[in-house]
């Protein structure tokens, strides 16, 4: 049975991965506000009634803001490590979480889903304990990770030669590194250095140097994810597709392997939509 993928949004104002066997049928976060996850889910003919789980990687509000709705509304389980569970309860901004009556531990399966996961280095310990993904049903693997500083050893044992990879590709360093040395931008300054940190967001120069070590020809697509553009105040964009389209391309034609760059999409100056739904 193949595995489909779509991203329904990526980025800072809400993240949530859409991945099905067929058979079984799961969230990756879900950080948009609870109608746009099911505009979007009906957009690709999706019930929510059918989700078997929702999987938060960790305890930032744009990863789990309306997994409460969508436990309530629709019966959907809720799964995190128990660290993020304790950090998301702790947000008195926590979106809808307070109605999770029960957030269970992130299983090793969900129906014939395979769910493995490993630990990412990003935010603070208010972000509880963040971690990557990879499934694996029928023979193909994805792997997903949208928000990470730096990419581990582990991290890139466990995502070589996957079919189909979810990976951030947060902002273009020459931007930033600008922004740190203009005046306009000295009240986010602070911000800008966590954001180029080790325990910040993986920069398309990172994300292109992950990709050469883990990519083969059985890859077949990428997602870019958590891309930092199309902000209401285009002064707070930190990279755009078409630039990391490029750093990418470059990166894929030096690894030798040809998989589709498949764009996501960011809400906030326009309404953003759903990637293209692949199966794998």
């Amino acid at each position: 049975m193949a595995l489909e993928v779509c991203v329904l949004a990526s980025g800072s104002s809400g993240n949530a991965t859409y991945v099905s066997s067929g058979k079984a049928r799961l969230l990756i976060d879900c950080g948009l506000a609870a109608k746009e996850v099911v505009n979007r889910l009906a957009g690709i003919g999706v019930d929510p009634r059918k989700l078997d789980g929702i999987l938060l990687s960790h305890a930032h509000t744009d990863h789990f803001t309306s997994a409460g709705t969508m436990h309530a509304r629709f019966g959907v389980p809720v799964f995190a490590l128990p660290e993020t569970e304790a950090a998301a309860r702790a947000k008195p901004w926590a979106g809808s979480f307070h109605r999770v009556k029960e957030c269970r531990d992130i299983p090793v399966s969900l129906g014939d889903i395979s769910i493995e996961t490993f630990p990412v280095p990003h935010g603070d310990p208010d972000a509880g304990k963040p971690v990557g993904f990879m499934l694996e049903s029928g023979g193909k693997k994805v792997g997903h990770v949208t928000d990470c500083g730096e990419m581990t050893a582990l991290g890139l044992k466990l995502l070589h030669d996957a079919d189909a990879l979810v990976l951030e590709a947060n902002y273009h360093p020459q931007v930033i590194k600008k922004k740190l040395k203009d005046p306009k931008f000295a009240r986010d300054w602070h911000y800008l250095k966590w954001v180029e940190s080790p325990r910040g967001h993986l920069s398309n120069t990172q994300c292109a140097e992950v990709l050469r070590n883990v990519l083969t020809d059985r890859t077949k697509a990428v997602f870019p994810a958590h891309v930092s553009e199309n902000h209401k105040d285009p002064s707070r964009d930190n990279n755009d597709f078409g630039t990391l389209s490029s750093v990418l391309m470059m990166a894929l034609l030096e690894a030798g392997f040809k998989p589709r760059v498949v764009r996501t999409y960011r809400r906030d100056r326009t309404e953003g939509k759903a990637s293209e739904l692949v199966v794998l």
